[in-house]
Order: structure tokens, then C-alpha cells, then sequence
């Protein structure tokens, strides 16, 4: 969604979506199949965003909804005195963290080799830098400054941009190097790993404060839709396969 936005009247409780870990290129089917899923809940909305301020220009003061957000994020808007709080993460496979990895195919402890160089990732440019700083290390902004940054759809993209040469490295999730192994052993054995992230939770659901009955109701929702075939369908557009308390 552009810079513009507003609520439908008719709906309560309301879903916001944004993710910069991520880059979602179909806004359209993600709003439509979440709206299709929660109307058999009640009276609901989903709205997600691609620009960042626009989202954080809907977190208000008042109650009643759920933001779905990256946790990355969510520590950013806490240093803004947004009192965001988790109700929920997200889980794979199994797990609720992910660490993000550094990977190219040159070997090396150098890493003056990545000045003025293009790194691949799925995430944002501002996440996408954040993440090479915690990586590389904070007195390595001049070197950080000097990347570039390409922005491609997914994870999986990032890694091949590298073994077609379109980037000299990639960031992408532990999980997408085991993807990688399996689709193209050969193209994983290639790389080698640069830089590791502190392992962060996967997408979060949170609430201004802890939540009240609207906002436990649309949390509810979320948890049971690991459930039926129809809500596993909307995780898998959110790349989760189910919701868990902390």
C-alpha cells in the first residue's frame, strides 16, 4: 500500500502487516486471501504495507488491533517509546529464530575484499544494512556506506544472484542455504559464510500493551490457523507454518 490509507467502517478489529525482512511483490493476493480467511472469523480487516512510515503512521494509542511485524522492527519502534509488546511468534519448521548469514564465494577474513561491492537480499536496504553492521561490526560503517545493495524478491534469489555473478554476496536465512543445498548442491558448495547474525525471532504479533479481549480474539484467530487447510494456506504466505505463545 501507497501513503494513503484508511479504515473500512464496517469492520472491528483490524490485522496490520509489514515486514522488511521480507520483500512481498504480490500485496494484492496477500490482502485478498487473509481478508477471504478472517471473514469466516467475523468481522475483520487485513491491511498490509510495503512503506515503512505508513505502517508505523497507523500504529495509534488506541486498542483493539494486532500488528504483524519483524522483530528487528518491533526493537526500532520500542527505541521510539512505541510501547509494541509480543503476543505471538511465528514459527517453521519447528523453529521460532533465525540467524541471518552472510554467504560469497570468495574464503576470506578480509572483509575489506566487500568495499564498494553488491550484496543480494530479500530484506530492506535500511534492514539490510543494520544487518551488516551487527555482522561486520559497527566500526565498519565507512566500508557498510560503500555496498551496494540489491533488492531481490526472495532469499533463494539472493543466494543465486551470487552463482550468477549478479552480487558478490548474499544475505539470506540459515534455512534458505538448507534449501539451497538441496535445489543446487552444487552452487551451495560454492559459498562460503562471511558474517552471522545473533539469532532473532521469525515475524511477531504484537499489541500496544498487553492485549484486551478484541485484540485476545484476533490472537486467537492466529493461533488456530495452523489448524485447518485454509489458514495453513495464509502461514505459507507469511512463510510460517503456525503461531505460538512465548
Amino acid at each position: 500500500m501507497g501513503s494513503y490509507w484508511s479504515a473500512d467502517s464496517n469492520v472491528g478489529s483490524i490485522m496490520f502487516f509489514y515486514n522488511p525482512e521480507t520483500n512481498i511483490n504480490n500485496f494484492a493476493t496477500l490482502k485478498t486471501e487473509f481478508e477471504k480467511y478472517l471473514a469466516t472469523q467475523g468481522a475483520y480487516q487485513f491491511q498490509p504495507f510495503n512503506e515503512k512510515n505508513t505502517f508505523e503512521q497507523v500504529i495509534s494509542h488506541e486498542k483493539g488491533n494486532v500488528y504483524l511485524l519483524s522483530n528487528w522492527h518491533l526493537k526500532e519502534l520500542q527505541k521510539k517509546n512505541i510501547k509494541l509488546k509480543i503476543a505471538l511468534v511465528g514459527s517453521s519448521k519447528g523453529n521460532i529464530t533465525q540467524s541471518k548469514i552472510l554467504s560469497a564465494k570468495i574464503e576470506t577474513t578480509d572483509i575489506s575484499m566487500l568495499q564498494h561491492s553488491t550484496i543480494a537480499s530479500s530484506g530492506t536496504e535500511n534492514y539490510t544494512r543494520s544487518l551488516l553492521k551487527q555482522m561486520l561490526g559497527a566500526n565498519q560503517q565507512n566500508l557498510i556506506d560503500n555496498i551496494n545493495i540489491l533488492t531481490v524478491p526472495k532469499d533463494i534469489d539472493a543466494l543465486m544472484a551470487v552463482g550468477f555473478g549478479m552480487a558478490n554476496a548474499a544475505i539470506s536465512a540459515e534455512s534458505s542455504l538448507d534449501k539451497l543445498a538441496k535445489i543446487n548442491p552444487n552452487q551451495f558448495q560454492q559459498l562460503h559464510t562471511l558474517g552471522k547474525s545473533k539469532a532473532s525471532y521469525l515475524l511477531v504479533a504484537a499489541t500496544l500493551e498487553a492485549p484486551n479481549q478484541a485484540e485476545q480474539q484476533l490472537l486467537e484467530i492466529l493461533k488456530k490457523m495452523s489448524k485447518d487447510e485454509s489458514g495453513e494456506k495464509n502461514l505459507r504466505l507469511l512463510g510460517l507454518d503456525e503461531w505460538k505463545s512465548l
